[in-house]
């Protein structure tokens, strides 16, 4: 039976072999893209509020990005295809950052000198001209801590590099890995066709649902979502599966600790039913409550039982302070 641990923040304690896993790097994190958003994109409720705002969105439901963006790739015949959709989204993302900037108070000069080189500019260049994310302050920020942990592979669902760069502010090299989910994605160069083995100093960061230098990886719609679910679950296990065999390695051999995921979100849903239930349940999981909700908690627990995982009540920094080797 799962263990459930139900403790107040800072009471926490690991589940029993978790600390040694840690040491050994046999524990998976998996990083929701609303830690990235939060922490450098104003908050992930209001980027999708102001998605919305920005598009005239005219349907009740506002709090669901992938819902919206069905819905203007449907309405509108020039985000078609996949490339267009992501470029818009992306385009978006760089117009809320240099919203954030002019609010935060970047030099005029500086935003001018962004401006005029809006489109030519990649989102990581973008972000670094602008001067974010900025790691210099913050014990508490989620990403720096999950950078100190001592392991070999990091997956996450956020489209940014926010995580590479907290490694690189850590000390570590690491590389950048795509899901290469539908055909097209296939002719980019793979990191780990390049006899590389993620390390502790070289670990590697495996973006599930795509990566911003590639506009049409990025997992965006609701038809996306399910599109994604079916591809990983296709061939999984065979030469064709597109999810990394170093990955799948790594998951069924490790313990998993998601960070920042609802339970009600699409992309919970399709990890879960994809990746996290049909991997070999004598491996530990955690699950660790972005924003709790005391009514929620039997459903979550049940639900999650279906896949042995431990749930944890907790915000996320106490509990990855509470991950780190004595």
């Amino acid at each position: 039976m799962p263990r459930y641990q139900k403790t107040a923040p800072g009471l926490i304690e690991p589940q029993p072999g978790l600390a040694s896993r840690m040491r050994a790097g046999k524990v998976v994190p998996i990083i929701s893209h609303v830690i990235g958003n939060d922490l450098v994109l104003g908050g992930h409720s209001r980027l999708v509020e102001a998605y919305a705002q920005r598009m005239a969105y005219p349907l009740n439901q506002r709090d669901d990005l992938s819902q919206m963006l069905q819905f203007k790739c449907i309405t509108d015949k020039a985000l078609a295809k996949p490339w267009d959709l992501g470029a818009h989204y992306l385009e978006f993302v760089k117009n809320q950052l240099f919203d954030l900037a002019e609010a935060a108070g970047v030099a005029e000069e500086t935003r001018a000198e962004v401006e005029a080189n809006f489109d030519d500019l990649s989102l990581a260049q973008f972000c670094d001209s602008l001067g974010c994310p900025n790691f210099d302050e913050g014990a508490d920020n989620p990403l720096l801590l999950l950078a100190d942990l001592p392991l070999p592979i990091y997956l996450t669902t956020g489209y940014h590099n926010f995580v590479e760069l907290a490694l690189r502010k850590a000390g570590k090299t690491p590389r950048t890995e795509i899901c290469r989910w539908h055909k097209t994605l296939e002719p980019i160069p793979s990191v780990l066709a390049q006899n590389y083995e993620p390390s502790v100093k070289e670990p590697l960061v495996y973006h599930l649902h795509g990566f911003d230098e590639y506009p049409d990886s990025l997992v965006l719609t609701e038809d996306n979502y399910w599109e994604f679910l079916v591809a990983i679950s296709e061939y999984r296990g065979q030469e064709a599966d597109r999810i990394a065999g170093r990955v799948r390695q790594a998951m069924a051999e490790s313990a998993l600790v998601l960070l920042g995921y609802s339970l009600r979100s699409v992309d919970f849903k399709t990890l879960f039913w994809g990746l996290i239930k049909p991997r070999p349940v004598s491996q530990p999981g955690v699950f660790v409550q972005l924003r709790p909700h005391s009514d929620e908690e039997r459903y979550l627990e049940q639900y999650l039982n279906q896949a042995e995982f431990e749930v944890v009540w907790s915000d996320i920094p106490t509990y990855l302070k509470m991950l780190r080797p004595a």
